[in-house]
């Protein structure tokens, strides 16, 4: 083994506990439990080609065999599966155990040595796709293969996504006295990818080198990738660096599966240093690399730079795709820049190219955060009749538009052209007009829309039940709330921050003060005797596990809607030690409290605090979020600051 291959442990893990050994998981139907081989009989009764055409081809498969023109003879056996498959009335894949097994017979009976050519048969099969046939032949094979059939088999199970046969049939491999090659690991080190599990990779990667097998591009590749997935872009750049120090040559793929993992972390500028190294190496990019790099500057909204991207693709011959387009629209759109977002869409007609499903619920999407929702009906309209790809996306996207509207007559309408067009509304559409009937009050209409989502088999997720939750504790039905997030839970929906919020919500426009800080205790698995006990308790700040600033905002209105000036302080306290920011409304109302209190100079701290951390101070009426609409009768809804 040369020095180029270290063991990863050492390379990456040194400071880890080695993972104990592994139990394989096993396949849904174990390799044992295939399906027999049909007896000899039943292949002569099934209709085939002649006898004649078939020995012609197991010897010509035979000859190419023992020439080693390995890809002539994987052509030749293919055409024999296929000949044998030609039944009238019958289906390719009703006649495919057949078919194998006729192919097998005729292999098998033309040469006295049939092995190599049995070992092209499993090689044609899994290229065919036909894994089943080809598990047969192998396990009815006396002697272990040649490794190319081995390694194919073990391929095609990963392709199917039978990760668990591919172990069981690799421990059987190694049982029968195979001898692994850097392809075998290659494939077991994706399996691990696939299945997420990066200490599995590091222990087949181990083993590999631990055989003296040296990995290669692919190897390195596919660890980097195993581990981008897996958000170890650390461990990954290190598994770069050391590929480069092995003196091999990383490929286009390598470098994109780093620079997709730093755009979608954000970190462009890291992405465009590699892209630079890329150039310097001698490599060419191609279309994936630079969609990568566009999108990951329209991410970060620095359209300027992605533009420039798009324009030096002709210098490398690269023509544009319609993802690359799809990119520059969106990018456009999050700049605020709904007219460049349109002459990128013209300009991508004007290159031949037709708009796919994203291309519209991107311009859709664009044109109504932007406002312009008369512009994006009539866009989905002509798209609509020009018979382009729709999805559900650009439906959703206006359905949603009108309800933050108001108009849900107009969204009720949509949704019935969406119908009406063959793309079935889906849990998202469902959601919107949930909450938009739920912000007018229309509760009953609410429910009937939930009821019918749920009787076509839609199941509703932690936006539907939140939006149905808030519009009961809303509305004063806060009992109808709690049971639907009895429901969720039962259904085994998680309830989310803004769930407890508007639970909260919904109880301290009951002034429930008290039962909405016990509810969030529980929440945050903490104990709770009553209110001036958990905040006069010193140790409280220790444990305090509320986990998310709305829930504390929420809370804060609660106790200073009723007066509770100084627990609302305290929860202002434990907030910011969290490390969470508290919004301009929230520091208003406290603010306005110590100032009803007489600390003035308390209320000054507040003010600088605010202003430390970035928060604007407003200078006109702030308006009570809607999470907070509810105040006391005797009260405004706005406070001035």
């Amino acid at each position: 083994m040369t020095p180029s291959s270290p063991s990863l442990r050492r390379l990456l893990f040194s400071g880890r506990h080695p993972l104990a050994t592994h139990h394989h998981l096993r396949c849904r139907h174990s390799l044992s439990a295939s399906a027999p081989a049909p007896a000899a009989g039943a292949y002569a009764a099934t209709p085939a080609p002649s006898r004649d055409r078939a020995a012609r081809l197991a010897a010509a498969v035979h000859g190419a065999a023992a020439a080693k023109n390995f890809a002539h003879a994987i052509r030749l056996t293919k055409s024999l599966v296929q000949a044998s498959s030609s039944s009238p009335g019958r289906s390719p894949a009703s006649t495919a155990p057949t078919s194998a097994g006729a192919a097998f017979a005729a292999l098998a009976s033309t040469s006295t040595s049939p092995a190599p050519a049995l070992g092209v048969l499993v090689i044609a099969l899994c290229q065919m796709r036909l894994l089943d046939e080809a598990l047969s032949v192998f396990r009815r094979l006396r002697t272990l293969p040649e490794l190319p059939a081995c390694n194919a088999i073990l391929d095609g199970l990963v392709k199917a996504c039978r990760f668990g046969c591919a172990w069981e049939l690799f421990d059987e491999m190694l049982s029968r006295g195979m001898v692994p090659s850097v392809v075998t690991y290659n494939t077991l080190i994706n399996v691990c990818r696939h299945q997420g599990d990066v200490m599995k990779a590091q222990e087949v990667w181990d083993q590999m080198v631990g055989r003296q097998i040296d990995p290669n591009v692919v190897t390195y590749t596919t660890m980097i990738c195993a581990l981008c997935e897996e958000g170890c872009i650390g461990d990954a750049e290190r598994v770069f660096g050391a590929m480069k120090e092995a003196g091999m040559q990383p490929n286009l793929y390598t470098y994109n599966v780093l620079m997709s993992s730093h755009c979608q972390r954000r970190d462009v500028n890291i992405a465009f240093v590699l892209y630079q190294e890329l150039l310097k190496s001698g490599l060419v990019p191609n279309a994936v690399i630079f969609t990568t790099l566009i999108d990951g500057f329209c991410k970060v909204k620095r359209f300027g730079e992605a533009k420039e991207m798009f324009l030096d693709m002709p210098r490398f011959g690269v023509a544009p795709t319609v993802p690359v387009f799809n990119s520059l629209m969106d990018g456009a759109f999050k700049s605020g820049n709904a007219r460049e977002a349109l002459a990128v869409y013209q300009e991508m007609t004007r290159h031949g190219l037709c708009p796919d499903e994203f291309t519209c619920s991107i311009v859709v999407r664009g044109l109504c955060d932007g406002g312009q929702i008369q512009v994006a009906a009539r866009f989905l309209e002509g798209v609509r009749l020009s018979g382009a790809n729709l999805n559900a996306g650009a439906y959703n996207a206006l359905i949603d538009e009108y309800c933050k509207n108001g108009n849900l007559e107009e969204a009720l309408a949509t949704c019935t052209r969406m119908t009406e067009d063959g793309i079935e509304p889906n849990v998202v559409s469902y959601t919107s007009l949930i909450d938009g009937y739920s912000e007018v009050g229309n509760m009953q209409m609410a429910m009937a829309i939930y009821t019918e989502m749920v009787a076509k088999g839609i199941q509703p997720n932690v936006v539907t039940y939140t939006a149905l939750i808030r519009g009961h504790a809303k509305n004063g039905g806060l009992d109808a709330a709690f049971r639907l997030h009895k429901e969720m839970i039962e259904k085994g929906v998680s309830p989310n921050a803004i769930t407890v919020s508007v639970l909260v919500d919904g109880m301290c426009r009951e002034n429930r003060v008290q039962d909405a800080v016990r509810f969030v205790m529980e929440y945050s698995g903490m104990e709770y005797n009553d209110l001036h006990s958990f905040f006069s308790n010193s140790s409280a700040e220790e444990n305090h596990l509320i986990p998310n600033g709305v829930i504390h905002m929420t809370l804060i209105y609660g106790l200073y809607i009723d007066s509770q000036h100084y627990e609302a302080g305290k929860l202002f306290s434990y907030m910011r030690k969290s490390g969470m920011v508290p919004d301009s409304f929230t520091y208003t109302l406290l603010i306005r409290g110590q100032c009803i209190l007489g600390y003035v100079l308390n209320a000054m701290t507040l003010y600088a605090d605010m202003m430390k951390i970035g928060v604007k101070p407003t200078r006109r009426k702030v308006v009570c979020p809607e999470i907070w609409s509810w105040v006391p009768l005797n009260d405004t809804r706005t406070v001035v600051s």
